[in-house]
């Protein structure tokens, strides 16, 4: 072999370097392997202690998996009967990157529990698609779910939040039904009432007002 040539072994350890591409994908795989076998130890051994679950939920928000983000929400509220995002701060993480919708999945019964807390609306932001509430599976609610649903609507309307919504009509239809017969409960109304300021339907909201000034004899609120 001439004396100006070099052998190189290509199968030496460290003879090419790697692509720091693949090393990056690779590393984002091993650690959602690791928090995904994470999350089926904290659903599995009902793990109450906030650590692990606020870990899980800065992953999926850093990765913007929207619906495992939910997902556990529903699956912590379920087991403590508190929002696991009480306390934690992701406002660094509203990069508008988003482009998945977070989905809430209603339950048969609304409570205030079961709707998500402010920190999730303002998570959604700075995402485009925002949250979505699918309200296919509702079938009641109580007295403190009105109530925060109406400060949902509200706060959703005076912040421009993105909201959508699914079977939501008919959850309204039984509402509005409902209030035309209850005098005893104007929480019913106030839902309706913040309901067609966020969809800024000033012409459904008056309808509303019609019907409980009628219902109540007395001035019904405005629409300012």
């Amino acid at each position: 072999m001439c004396a100006n040539n070099l052998l190189l072994d290509f199968t030496s350890p460290g003879a090419i370097p790697p692509d720091p591409v693949e090393e990056f994908r690779r590393i984002v795989e091993e650690i959602q392997t690791k928090m995904q076998a994470l999350e089926v130890l904290l659903e599995n051994e009902q793990v109450k202690d906030t650590t692990g679950w606020k870990l899980l939920a800065m992953f999926y928000l850093a990765t913007n998996q929207a619906n495992d983000l939910a997902k556990i929400e529903r699956q912590y509220n379920n087991m403590t009967g508190t929002s696991l995002f009480a306390g934690l701060d992701t406002h660094w993480f509203n990069t508008g990157t988003v482009n998945k919708p977070v989905i809430f999945e209603m339950p048969r019964k609304i409570t205030a529990e079961t709707l998500p807390d402010n920190i999730i609306i303002q998570h959604s932001h700075g995402s485009p698609s925002g949250i979505l509430l699918d309200f296919s599976n509702v079938q009641e609610i109580d007295n403190e779910g009105l109530k925060k649903l109406t400060k949902l609507f509200s706060s959703a309307t005076q912040e421009k939040n993105k909201l959508e919504f699914k079977q939501i009509d008919r959850f309204i239809t039984c509402l509005q039904n409902k209030a035309k017969t209850n005098t005893g409960n104007r929480l019913l109304w106030d839902v309706l009432f913040a309901y067609e300021r966020f969809r800024n339907n000033r012409e459904a909201f008056e309808e509303n007002a019609i019907k409980f000034a009628t219902l109540y004899g007395i001035s019904p609120p405005s629409w300012e």
